[in-house]
């Protein structure tokens, strides 16, 4: 896709914060805005509500943020980088923790998409109306990258599968815990189904779960 978009949704910031009382400042718009669109949606939400419940002045908001539309978008971008990091740091091995790498990833991405999930729905609908289905992809191939970078990680023997069946699988796992998400079943909390996604993997990888799976 071209990268036009991408320089747009860019240029709608004003400035990224580099000090900690900015990103502090920040952090606290973000989480006024979450509280406004959880309980209200979309209708609910201008930047005098989030000035307000953010305990800011609307003159130290606009010094961050031109317009709603510029915190949303920035609010997505933010929220796929956390979930990226999460899962990111589910798959590295921790030796305090004998959970499956694998387990620890899906559960990660499936309290990713949970948290909230009105809200991050609301994010990504905005974040792609704006041309950022490329951003949205983000995150999963960089996952992807990074289980082909350290295959020694996951892997039996160090071997990586393909650039390709990594595409399908993360792709895969992906899509049916964001729509489950969206859909709100019943069992998306639940260990059952968790344990359909980690067999899912496995059975891709023609592989058996380890023996800490469980």
């Amino acid at each position: 896709m071209p990268a036009r978009p991408r320089k747009k949704l860019r240029e709608i910031t004003r400035r990224k914060p580099q000090r900690a009382n900015g990103r502090e400042t920040v952090a606290t718009i973000f989480e006024a805005t979450a509280r406004i669109l959880q309980s209200e949606g979309r209708t609910g939400l201008n930047t005098n509500r989030i000035a307000e419940k953010a305990g800011i002045s609307i003159g130290a908001l606009y010094g961050y943020f031109p317009n709603k539309q510029a915190i949303v978008l920035a609010m997505a971008r933010h929220e796929l980088d956390l979930m990226r990091d999460r899962v990111l740091a589910a798959l590295v091995h921790d030796r305090a923790d004998e959970t499956d790498p694998i387990r620890r990833a899906v559960r990660a991405l499936i309290a990713g998409y949970t948290a909230r999930g009105k809200v991050r729905r609301i994010l990504m609908e905005t974040l792609f109306a704006h041309g950022g289905s490329e951003e949205m992809a983000r995150p999963v191939s960089e996952i992807a990258d990074a289980l082909l970078a350290n295959p020694q990680q996951l892997f039996p023997g160090g071997a990586a599968p393909s650039r390709i069946a990594l595409y399908v699988l993360t792709r895969a796992v992906d899509s049916v815990i964001r729509t489950a998400t969206y859909e709100n079943v019943e069992f998306l909390r639940d260990r059952a189904f968790e344990d359909e996604l980690v067999r899912l993997v496995y059975g891709y990888l023609g592989a058996a779960p380890s023996a800490q799976n469980s």
